[in-house]
């Protein structure tokens, strides 16, 4: 489907029909959903504080790293349903599968469970292919993450390790974990510094190449605690898990969702332990959004699920290129090679 030459990234009349098609499809089935679509700014006075996700300054504010914050806002203001196709930035993602201005899909369902949201992200997927010309995914399968830790480790992780128990173990499993953070003072700190660190070695390790021996889609669901970033926590077979997924097709990350977490002050919790790990890491301090906290608090959010999906993504992998720059619509983009 890519052009003939290889490496050669689709014609641009091809590339300007795709994205056209792509986002009717989208829009399509996201309004038949019953979901109305929200436009929010592009420059925002906070973004959700993450820990290895820099935003891009626009003062005197930052240039969105997602819409999530406004948009929870407008659930929080009575929006009902909604969904955006929004333009996004992050300092330094540059490569094949990254660019520091992509496009989000995001959603939000109110009172769904994420299985919903998780058939949502394969409609989504399936209708991208078929616009592609493509044969939509065959198959789609769940699995946890920690059984997929056992499998893939031969270690079965309870999933609630405080940092200096996890540190052993992951060293054990020969996954040593050398980061900033295992020594901080605070507890939350700690955990969330030896949980995110011991993700990211497995990961590359061996979640990757677990997903390549899979192919297709496959969605990765009920997170440790420590992870569960803007999820709710649930309890699954005796066990607390975050209420959050992943989905992959053919290995590459697509999409992830949250069971909506709902209370304001462990929210605020959350974002300290994040900006703890920052510090840790000589990360700039960023500032908490407190209209979003404060909405939380006031109006409440009501019970949904929520998911974000990279558009330029799905739509690399719907025409079988290797790169975003081979789909892409962006002219005289600084430090983009065009094709």
């Amino acid at each position: 489907m890519i052009g003939d030459t290889p490496g050669q990234g689709l014609p641009w009349a091809k590339r300007v029909a795709l994205w056209d098609a792509a986002l009717a499809a989208v829009r399509g089935h996201l309004r038949a959903e019953g979901m109305r679509e929200v436009s929010t700014p592009v420059r925002v006075a906070g973004v959700a504080v993450e820990p290895f996700i820099e935003p891009l300054t626009a003062p005197p504010g930052y240039l969105a790293t997602s819409p999530e914050m406004v948009m929870k806002r407008l659930l929080c203001r009575g929006s009902g349903s909604i969904f955006q196709v929004s333009h996004v930035f992050r300092a330094s993602e540059v490569g094949a599968r990254h660019s520091e201005e992509f496009h989000l899909i995001e959603w939000y369902r109110l009172g769904a469970p994420l299985a919903v949201a998780r058939r949502d992200v394969e409609s989504l997927v399936d209708a991208a292919f078929v616009q592609a010309g493509r044969d939509p995914v065959a198959s789609w399968s769940t699995f946890g993450v920690m059984d997929v830790v056992e499998a893939t480790l031969g270690y079965a992780l309870r999933g609630d390790e405080e940092a200096d128990e996890l540190a052993r173990v992951s060293a054990r499993c020969g996954l040593p974990l050398r980061v900033a953070g295992l020594d901080d003072p605070s507890p939350e700190v700690r955990r969330l510094a030896a949980w995110t660190a011991f993700f990211s070695e497995w990961s590359d390790a061996h979640l990757d190449p677990w997903l390549d021996e899979r192919g297709g889609g496959v969605h990765v669901c009920d997170f440790p605690p420590a992870l569960a970033a803007l999820s709710e926590l649930r309890e699954v077979d005796g066990h607390v898990r975050a209420a959050r997924f992943e989905s992959f097709v053919d290995g590459v990350e697509l999409a992830n969702g949250y069971q909506e977490l709902r209370d304001p002050a462990e929210q605020a919790a959350r974002f300290a332990a994040v900006a703890g790990l920052r510090r840790a890491h000589g990360a700039p301090v960023l500032p908490v959004d407190e209209g979003f906290l404060a909405d939380l608090r006031g109006f409440g959010l009501p019970a949904c699920a929520g998911v974000a999906l990279g558009l330029d993504r799905l739509l690399m992998l719907a025409v079988g290129a290797d790169r975003l720059d081979q789909v892409s619509t962006a002219l005289s983009v600084p430090g983009r090679r065009e094709s």
